[in-house]
């Protein structure tokens, strides 16, 4: 899922980028960086404290809310904060970037926990609405999502005019990516959602549930065309002057950055056909890190090579210091083939919902698709798309208005030829 951009990540984000400038200030924004993250977690969890960094350390970790390992990383920013200060205070001594590499890891570490603590929190609060909203006959219940390739979607197919031609009234619940799109829809929670094809036919596989109450509607396009692969690198890091070949043909000693709970690793795997330990083998590090890690990666570690969603992506194209070492359309055709696979997105639908309204799987996809590809000539329509994702998809806190405008439209073209590129 894509997480919103509060005040925890706005002050990480200002952290990375005084690690190297200014250490002394990296060192006291980390600290209001972790006491940040901490006060958001007590407010999720409705644990009272003082907003100070050791009473929220020590009541959250006396509930059993902050895993050992995360203490020691808040204690190690903690002490780091306070060696900080006292810096500042005593002339001469200063503060260098390798000296604060200890706190820089540690605070790397609270924030990939934080992402992971807040996703599953979001998926909660997710599960709660959904056991509130009960089943009632005429009513369609659609996952709704922030992602703008499946807000897109959600937008053009016009599920509100052509479900209210058979009496139903739609009603969108807020849903995370993840696997449990699936299952809720299985068990009736849901009646429909957009996920990725591949999650879903491996479910059926090995969920009985998901076999049986499930039906694909049918495929409603491609994330990026099925080229949203990438390696992103920095232009003066180690890899700056390598050539895609060379890194195929020897990429060991490579840090790569990536949330690794998602299809972004997944694909990783694919680009170099092989799995997690065949990496390790070539001499490939993984690096696990937050989904909402931006170009303050490199700050971090400027030989590091990161692999995140379309925003990222667009980020680094506007700006010279960074290209793209490896991308699908660098790969061989076998390996090009399995990402767009991989990429294929489905429409499907609780079984007895389908069977309320008693229409086929293939019909209804037709009027879907009919209503989303008549965007192509209706430009009235297709701006009007625009402004809505601009307006309800997720970005990053500190994208522009024009930055977004040209996110989205970028999306658009590439995944479903939709505008102009």
């Amino acid at each position: 899922m894509t997480l919103n951009e509060g005040e925890p990540i706005r002050l990480y984000r200002k952290a990375l980028r005084y690690a190297e400038a200014d250490p002394e200030v990296f060192l006291s924004t980390a600290r209001r960086a972790a006491e940040s993250i901490l006060l958001d977690i007590a407010m999720q969890q409705a644990v009272g404290s003082k907003p100070t960094l050791e009473s929220l350390l020590t009541t959250l970790t006396a509930k059993g809310l902050v895993p050992p390992k995360v203490v020691l990383a808040v204690r190690t920013i903690q002490n780091y904060g306070n060696f900080g200060s006292h810096a500042q205070d005593t002339a001469g001594e200063e503060i260098s970037a390798e000296d604060i590499q200890p706190c820089l890891n540690a605070l790397t570490q609270l924030a990939v926990w934080y992402g992971r603590t807040t996703a599953s929190l979001a998926e909660d609060e997710a599960q709660h609405e959904l056991s509130a909203l009960q089943h009632r006959t005429g009513t369609t219940r659609l996952a709704d999502s922030t992602l703008i390739v499946v807000k897109a979607v959600l937008l053009g197919c016009g599920f509100d005019e052509l479900l209210g031609r058979r009496r139903h009234r739609v009603v969108q619940v807020q849903m995370p990516w993840s696997d449990s799109l699936i299952t809720d829809v299985a068990r009736g929670l849901l009646d429909l959602a957009v996920y990725n094809e591949q999650r879903l036919l491996r479910m059926r596989e090995t969920d009985e549930e998901v076999a049986s109450q499930v039906v694909t509607i049918g495929n409603v396009g491609y994330s990026m065309g099925g080229r949203n692969f990438y390696l992103l690198a920095a232009r003066d890091g180690r890899w700056g002057r390598t050539t895609a070949e060379e890194f195929l043909r020897d990429p060991a000693g490579a840090t790569i950055a990536v949330p690794k709970h998602s299809d972004m690793f997944d694909n990783i795997l694919r680009a170099f056909s092989t799995d997690e330990e065949g990496l390790a083998e070539r001499g490939v590090r993984i690096l696990d890190v937050p989904h909402h890690l931006g170009l303050e990666l490199f700050h971090l570690n400027g030989d590091v090579l990161a692999v995140g969603g379309q925003n990222l992506r667009m980020h680094a194209r506007e700006d010279d210091a960074y290209f793209e070492l490896l991308n699908s359309e660098m790969l061989p055709a076998d390996a090009q083939a399995q990402l767009r696979s991989a990429a294929s997105n489905v429409l499907f639908a609780n079984r007895a919902w389908l069977e309320e309204l008693k229409v086929s799987p293939e019909r209804l996809h037709q009027e879907f698709m009919r209503s989303f590809h008549d965007l192509s000539s209706d430009e009235a329509r297709f701006e009007e798309l625009v402004r809505d994702l601009v307006t309800h998809a997720s970005f990053p806190l500190q994208s522009t208005a024009e930055s977004r405008e040209r996110l989205v439209r970028h999306v658009l073209f590439e995944s479903y030829r939709l505008g102009r590129p």
